[in-house]
């Protein structure tokens, strides 16, 4: 213990380049965002401790974990003007949070995938992104890590340069990057080629298997080129703007609305689009929107969307349900014949264990007859108008166990899922009364 407390603690050179480096940005601009990556809960804490005592006045938040909730109220607090300025996360900020806001990211260390690193990437280099991004490896080239994350990165850009997809700055572009390495994931396992870099540390066997994965996924990657043609300035995010936005948050609105009254609850209408709750399930002082980027701006707000707390104990009752119970209506007068459509989800096995799954529409008049045409489209029936169910729970059953179950077993046999060499399991998915 004497000799530990005689030895001089000296920083880690990676942490005083990380405290220089945002130095040197907050020199430049006072207010800049800065997120940083760590893979150890320990050194999450180091950082945060090393940052507050550099730099006490700009402001650490943390995100170890947890539900979508903790990363919430994480991301928001970091959002704020007045916030923080740097946000630590472990793996778990990976996903779930939306942190185009930023500009500024460094990966205090690197996991061994590096589409794991992408994603990293992909909080502040995505859809909202108003300025260049600008991501800071810190990378110890005398380690293995460093080694392997340096020469995978010397033959990605050989291969850039090789195809001409190198951007101004001399850095491999990000669509040949995210297509290199996802081919890569699927040839490579990364913890073996790490585990066997220890007993090879002139990395010449590693070299020759990162050599050969490469080369492999630049061929696969030039298949996939051929076969969909130049698709390369195709993205998803050019069409975002297009989305029906409104549309999505108003059968949101509408499910929460009609859970509720269910149950005896309620939502109570506030002003900009915000809400209370009247149910057992929320605490009745808080305050809600459907809307993200009005909750992004007030800390008191909470966005209720698919993944919140209390939406996902919604869809967990109802999904405990019995079919019988769940059913809908709709009006089909105009140009649907009256029945009943049920769309059944069917997996099948064989005896070498291999399964295959169908989705099967069975639909039935109110005296138990097929109704082929309106199996055939049954999509149409989901943009049809609502209407209120005529039939008790006790005619549903008996249509159920003498007309519906019995015609889906034949389709099942007409189809060849059913035989003496496999066996099937059947969930009903859907019951819907056309009027």
């Amino acid at each position: 213990a004497e000799l530990l407390a005689a030895f001089p603690k000296n920083r880690e050179t990676k942490v005083d380049k990380l405290l220089r480096g945002l130095g040197a940005l907050w020199e430049q601009n006072p207010g800049e965002k800065v997120v940083i990556f760590a893979t150890y809960l320990a050194t999450v804490d180091l950082l945060s401790r090393e940052i507050e005592a550099a730099y006490p006045g700009q402001g650490v938040v943390v995100l170890r974990g947890g539900d979508h909730g903790t990363k919430f109220a994480a991301e928001k607090k970091f959002r704020r003007a007045d916030g923080p300025r740097v946000m630590v996360c472990t793996a778990a900020g990976r996903e779930g949070i939306n942190l185009q806001f930023a500009r500024v990211l460094f990966n205090f260390d690197l996991p061994w995938n590096p589409m794991d690193v992408e994603q990293r990437i992909g909080r502040i280099h995505r859809y909202g992104q108003k300025d260049t991004a600008q991501v800071y490896n810190l990378v110890l080239s005398d380690t293995i890590e460093g080694k392997i994350y340096l020469l995978l990165t010397d033959k990605l850009l050989e291969i850039a340069k090789t195809l001409g997809k190198v951007d101004e700055h001399g850095n491999v572009t990000e669509d040949l990057k995210a297509q290199i390495l996802g081919q890569i994931s699927d040839r490579l396992s990364y913890d073996t080629l790490y585990r066997d870099a220890l007993s090879d540390p002139e990395l010449k066997r590693t070299r020759e298997e990162l050599e050969a994965a490469i080369s492999n996924a630049n061929e696969a990657r030039k298949v996939v080129f051929e076969l969909f043609q130049d698709l390369d300035g195709f993205s998803l995010d050019d069409y975002k703007p297009f989305a029906n936005i409104d549309a999505g948050k108003a059968r949101i609105a509408a499910f929460m609305s009609s859970s509720l009254a269910a149950d005896g609850g309620q939502l109570l209408p506030l002003q900009d689009g915000c809400f209370r709750i009247s149910s057992s399930i929320s605490d009745k002082s808080k305050v809600f929107t459907f809307d993200r980027e009005k909750a992004q701006s007030d800390e008191m707000v909470e966005l209720l969307g698919l993944d919140h707390p209390i939406m996902s104990e919604m869809l967990r009752r109802w999904n405990l349900q019995p079919p019988d119970q769940l059913g809908v209506a709709v009006d089909g007068s105009a140009t649907l014949p009256p029945g009943v459509l049920t769309i059944w989800s069917v997996e099948s096995f064989d005896r070498a264990t291999e399964s295959t799954k169908h989705v099967i529409p069975i639909a039935v008049d109110g005296s138990g007859q097929r109704i082929p045409a309106l199996e055939k489209c049954y999509e149409d029936v989901f943009r049809t108008a609502a209407a209120t169910a005529v039939m008790s729970p006790e005619e549903r059953r008996r249509l159920f166990e003498d007309a519906i179950e019995p015609a889906l077993q034949r389709e099942l046999g007409h189809r060849g899922v059913t035989g003496p060499s496999g066996g099937h399991s059947a969930e009903l998915l859907t019951w819907i009364e056309i009027r």
